[in-house]
C-alpha cells in the first residue's frame, strides 16, 4: 500500500483530536523572557487543555528569587488553562548526564499522553503554532519514520519541497516542537548513559550537507566531556533512521540570545539571522506530496567533502584513532589525502591541548 497517497493535502482538511496533548513548557530562572513566551500562549487561536511546565532547581541562592517568579507567572496562567508545575527540589538542568530536566520532563508526560507540544523559556509561539502542531501530530501519527514535528524553519530554501509550507529533514530542532510516546520512548534517552552517541564516535556519523553540522557539536561535546540533550536526540533519531518535519516559514521566535542567564548565547545581534525566516502571522497549511527527503540532503558527502568541510572549521583537530577511523572508513585516494592534509595541518592544536591536560 502507497501511505504517501493517504496524506492530505492541506492542513485544514484535518480534523483536531478530541483529546488535545499537552503543552510542555520548561523554564529556570528567566521570568522576563518567560512572560512573553506566556503571552503567545495566551494569544493562540487553539488553547492546550492541559499545560504542564518544569521549572528547574537553584543552583545557587540568587536563583531562587527568579524560579519563584517564573513560578508565579505559570500559576497565574491557570486562570485560562489548567497548568501543573513541577518544581525541582534540585537543579538537574547541569548534570552530567545532560539536561535531565528536560530529559525527565518529556519521559514523565509521555507516560501518561500519547503526544505531546513542547516549548522553552525563551521561545515565543505565533498565534497558529499549537493548533498547527496539534494537526501535524494527527496526521503523521502512524508514519513512524516520522519522529517529530518543529515550528522553526531551518531548511534551507533550496532543499524545500515544491510549493508545500514544509519540508522533510534529518535533524531534530527544539525550538518549539512536538513529538508522540513512541518515538521518544524508542530513543529512551532517561536510561541511557553519557555521551548519549549510539554511533560510538563522532567519526562514525553518517555525513550529509545537513548532519555534518551535527557532526562538529558532537566532536566538542566528546572532547569536552560534555552532553547535550538535543544532540543525544538528533543523533538517536539518526541512527533510527528517523525524519523530522520541518516548516519553510518559522512559528516560533527566539528572544533568548544576549540574556544573563543564557548558558549558550552571547550575541543579542544572532537573534536578526536566527529569526530571520519568523512570520508572525503564518499559519501553514500545504504539507508535502511524500515522505521522501530532497536528494541534496540525503546523499551521503565523501571524504574529500568531510576534509574541506572540517578544514573550515579552524578549531577542529583529529587524534591518532579519529584519523585511523575515517581512512579506514574513506578508502579513496582523494579522500585519504584530504584528511591526511588536515590530520597534518591540526597537530599543533592536537599538542597544544595535550601538553594542557585536556582530552584530545
Amino acid at each position: 500500500m502507497n501511505y504517501d497517497q493517504e496524506l492530505p493535502v492541506s492542513l485544514d482538511e484535518v480534523k483536531l483530536p478530541k483529546q488535545l496533548p499537552p503543552l510542555v513548557i520548561v523554564a529556570f530562572t528567566r521570568p522576563d523572557l518567560l512572560k512573553e513566551v506566556i503571552a503567545g500562549v495566551r494569544q493562540q487561536s487553539l488553547l492546550p487543555q492541559q499545560i504542564i511546565a518544569f521549572v528547574d532547581g537553584a543552583r545557587k541562592p540568587k536563583d531562587e528569587p527568579l524560579i519563584k517568579e517564573c513560578i508565579e507567572l505559570l500559576e497565574a496562567l491557570s486562570e485560562l488553562v489548567s497548568v501543573k508545575i513541577v518544581a525541582r527540589i534540585e537543579n538537574l538542568g547541569r548534570n552530567p548526564k545532560g539536561n535531565l530536566n528536560v530529559i525527565l520532563g518529556l519521559t514523565e508526560v509521555l507516560a501518561e499522553y500519547d503526544s505531546l507540544v513542547y516549548l522553552e523559556d525563551d521561545i515565543v509561539p505565533n498565534a497558529g503554532f499549537y493548533d498547527r502542531m496539534c494537526r501535524l501530530l494527527t496526521v503523521y501519527r502512524d508514519r513512524k519514520e516520522v519522529f517529530s514535528i518543529s515550528a522553526y524553519a531551518s531548511v534551507p530554501k533550496k532543499y524545500h519541497q515544491s510549493e508545500a509550507d514544509f519540508t522533510f529533514s534529518k535533524r531534530f530542532y527544539s525550538w518549539g516542537w512536538a513529538i508522540w510516546a513512541d518515538r521518544w520512548q524508542e530513543i529512551d534517552l532517561a536510561n541511557s548513559a553519557p555521551p548519549y552517541n549510539p554511533f560510538g564516535s563522532f567519526t562514525n556519523i553518517p555525513l550529509t550537507a545537513e548532519t555534518k553540522q551535527t557532526m562538529t557539536y558532537q566532536f566538542w561535546l566528546e572532547k569536552n566531556l560534555k552532553t547535550d540533550w538535543v544532540i543525544a536526540a538528533t543523533l538517536s533519531a539518526l541512527y533510527h533512521n528517523k525524519i523530522h518535519l520541518i516548516p519553510t516559514k518559522s512559528l516560533v521566535q527566539n528572544i533568548g540570545f544576549g540574556h544573563s542567564e543564557s548558558k549558550n548565547y552571547s550575541q543579542r545581534s544572532d537573534s536578526i539571522w536566527v529569526n530571520a525566516r519568523y512570520a508572525p502571522s503564518s499559519i501553514p497549511h500545504i504539507l508535502p506530496s511524500s515522505l521522501e527527503l530532497n536528494s541534496d540532503l540525503s546523499r551521503i558527502l565523501n571524504g574529500q567533502e568531510l576534509a574541506e568541510y572540517l578544514e573550515s572549521k579552524k578549531n577542529i583537530w583529529l587524534n591518532f584513532g579519529d584519523i585511523s577511523q575515517l581512512l579506514l572508513k574513506y578508502s579513496d585516494l582523494k579522500s585519504k589525502t584530504g584528511l591526511i592534509k588536515l590530520f597534518m595541518a591540526r597537530i599543533p592544536m592536537f599538542l597544544q591541548r595535550w601538553r594542557s591536560g585536556l582530552k584530545i
